[in-house]
This record gives C-alpha cells, sequence and structure tokens, in this order.
C-alpha cells in the first residue's frame, strides 16, 4: 500500500468501495442478451439519481466497459466486459460456475446445499456440498420424481405451461395414489415462488428434513436444460422461519449464476 492509500480516512476508503459496488451495479443490469438501457431505466434499477447513475455510466464508457448505441439513447456493454465473461465461463459447466456459491452457502449456513438437473420427469443430483447434516442416501447420482424433491419441485415453477401440464400427467399417471398430495405441494411451490422467489417445504420426506430451493435455467429455447439449486437441513432445526434467510441467499446466488447459465451453451461452442 502507497503512503497516500494509507493515510486515507476511512470515509475515502469507504466511497471508493462503494463507488466501485455501484459500477458493478450497473453492469449486472445488463444481463440478457444484446439489451440496451438508457440512463433513466438503469438509475431505476441500480435506486440511484440519474446524475450519480450518468457519473458512474461516464467512467464506465471511458473504459470501454459500456458504449452508446448508434442513437446515442441508451448505453449497452462493451467488448472489455464480454471478454471478461466469456473467458471466466469458457469451457466451464454449470456445477463448476456453482460450486463456489454452494460451498459458501453451506459454510454460511451449515445446511447441505446440492445442484440437480431435471431428466424427464426426474432430478438427478449432480453436485453437494455437505453441512451438519446428510440427506440420508441422497448421495450425487441420486434420482427421484420431480414432485418428491425441493430441487425438482422448484424445476417444475419454472417449466413452460405446456411442458409442465405435460409432466404432470405423466407423474401423476406413474403414481396415482401420491397424486393427491404431489399435487397439492406442486401447487403450494409455484405460488411460493412466484411470490418470494423460492420456494421453502420445512416437511419434506415425511417431516425429516427441511429445504429451500430455487431453479436455473441453462441456455435458450429447445435445447436448454432445468436445474434445482437446493439448501437443507433437519426439519427438528430448520423451521420455515429458520430457513427464509437460506432462501434469500438461494435468490441472491441465482441472481448472480443466471445470467452466466443462459450464455453457457454459447460459450462452450
Amino acid at each position: 500500500m502507497s503512503d497516500s492509500e494509507s493515510t486515507q480516512t476511512p470515509a475515502k476508503r469507504e466511497s471508493g468501495v462503494t463507488a466501485l459496488a455501484r459500477g458493478l451495479s450497473i453492469l449486472q443490469c445488463f444481463d440478457r442478451p444484446g439489451a440496451q438501457l438508457t440512463v433513466s431505466e438503469i438509475a431505476r434499477q441500480v435506486g440511484l439519481s440519474q446524475p450519480t447513475t450518468w457519473r458512474l455510466c461516464s467512467t464506465l464508457i471511458d473504459r470501454g466497459f459500456l458504449v452508446k448505441t448508434s442513437g446515442g439513447a441508451a448505453l449497452r456493454v462493451g467488448a472489455p466486459a464480454m471478454t471478461l465473461g466469456y473467458a471466466a465461463i469458457q469451457g466451464q459447466d454449470l456445477p463448476a460456475l456453482a460450486r463456489p456459491y454452494m460451498e459458501q452457502l453451506t459454510q454460511q449456513m451449515r445446511t447441505t446445499t446440492s445442484l440437480s438437473l431435471r431428466n424427464g420427469v426426474e432430478i438427478l443430483s449432480v453436485e453437494q456440498t455437505i453441512g451438519s447434516f446428510v440427506v440420508p442416501g441422497q448421495p450425487v447420482g441420486w434420482r427421484a420424481s420431480l414432485a418428491s424433491s425441493s430441487g425438482g419441485l422448484a424445476v417444475l415453477t419454472v417449466l413452460p405451461e405446456d411442458e409442465r401440464r405435460a409432466v404432470l400427467e405423466a407423474i401423476a399417471t406413474r403414481n396415482p395414489d401420491a397424486w393427491p398430495r404431489r399435487k397439492e405441494r406442486i401447487e403450494r411451490a409455484i405460488h411460493q415462488y412466484e411470490a418470494h422467489g423460492f420456494i421453502l417445504f420445512p416437511d419434506m420426506f415425511d417431516g425429516q428434513y427441511a429445504a429451500a430451493a430455487v431453479p436455473l435455467i441453462e441456455g435458450s429455447g429447445p435445447d436448454r436444460r432445468y436445474w434445482g439449486l437446493a439448501s437443507s437441513g433437519l426439519s427438528a432445526t430448520w423451521t420455515a422461519e429458520a430457513l427464509e434467510p437460506v432462501g434469500k441467499e438461494l435468490v441472491r446466488i441465482r441472481s448472480l449464476l443466471q445470467p452466466a447459465a443462459s450464455v453457457l451453451p454459447a460459450a462452450r461452442a
């Protein structure tokens, strides 16, 4: 650290950290392919005044991370930002990208965190970080009905309507006796996701364990794949109230992973 840096007041150092955080928040607004946003649109998304937003955008423009569109009325992501993003995910898959965030969540909450992939009407466990509780009989490679696991229920909340209808019919046909209970659980999951951005079940597997989960969608179009990111613990410890912060953290992790997940197939091509 230089002398000038060491003599900065805490307020000045905090100002620099705040500006960096705000600049990164602005870049995160461009979270879909071809996004073009005006300064006023960015200001609304990040919750800052237009003058402050413009000053931050101006710096990002100077560095090439944002560029003006041909008409000059909006901004889009510049080559340096795209280069960083594509370089970071080139050759990687979703489990590799998700693993560090799963580890952080497990260390923070002591829950077991799992990433599972939809396969037809089933969910397949692909990655797992072990917390203070191990879900019995559910190692990596474990399969279950989409309606029987928190990750699978999370996937069902975002399936296109026609596809979800076909999946539900198949699940009902496979086990008619269990269908009424599963139907109620699926409806509850859809309602929770629409209301909160995550699902929360304190009574999975006959009340043995509790879990919160969010969906992730890899790619776009007909070839996209659906994943469930779930975090679980013993029901005796993890009540619905205790799990709510876990669900909110899963929403935050999803917001970080989803933009990369959307472009993974193209980045690997």
